[in-house]
């Protein structure tokens, strides 16, 4: 994906608290080979300029936090319907006050949105970042600069199903089979209305989720 541009002058100071430092960090860490490091640049700049974008009352052009979740076996992936945008992806959502950390956030959206807990995290940071246009359905949001996490759930799709939330009225194990060579050659055959980018993230994901066995 090409950078986004620059995020323009400086926008409102973050309220007491409210302390980037740790989610810049986490971002530091973000070494996986899916990361684009012209994307990680922008997305530091965006926190530096910008502190109170960490939320989204810093401005139309904030940051959000995802998590990208497997299964135990890593042959399925958990998606859900996101009920203003109309469309299947992963859970994820807007960072909290008070939340400083982007792993906190998508655990927290990941267990509200799915009913997962206690998931290990793959990598030591951010699995991917993605940051993309909203359409008018999401009000005054108008970009979310979105930090995701590639997570693996502690037990197989069907020890675990997923629960549904208010916001995600649905939630689904999508399957992610491996090839006869025991790896994934690629992104899962994805429900229809699933968002366009998903599955390049997913096959961009698929070495790390075969790196790491259940």
């Amino acid at each position: 994906m090409t950078p986004p541009g620059p995020a323009g002058p400086a926008g409102p100071a973050a309220p007491a608290g409210d302390d980037p430092r740790r989610a810049l960090a986490e971002l530091a860490a973000a070494d996986s080979p899916a990361v684009d490091p012209r994307l990680r640049t922008a997305f530091a700049e965006l926190m530096r300029r910008t502190p109170a974008a960490l939320h989204r009352e810093g401005g139309p052009v904030h940051l959000t936090a995802s998590a990208l979740v497997v299964d135990a076996d890593g042959e399925h992936v958990a998606l859900v319907w996101h009920r203003k945008g109309r469309f299947w992806v992963q859970p994820g959502g807007h960072i909290e006050h008070g939340e400083t950390s982007f792993e906190a956030a998508a655990r927290r959206e990941a267990e509200e949105e799915t009913g997962l807990g206690s998931l290990r995290r793959v990598g030591p940071g951010p699995a991917m970042l993605h940051a993309h246009a909203l359409s008018d359905a999401f009000g005054g949001c108008r970009e979310h600069w979105d930090v995701q996490y590639l997570f693996r759930a502690p037990v197989r799709a069907q020890e675990a199903p997923l629960r549904a939330s208010d916001e995600t009225p649905e939630a689904i194990w999508v399957p992610w089979p491996r090839g006869a060579d025991g790896r994934h050659g690629g992104a899962p055959a994805l429900p229809a209305g699933t968002v366009p980018d998903l599955g390049a993230s997913l096959a961009a994901l698929a070495p790390l989720v075969d790196a790491q066995p259940g």
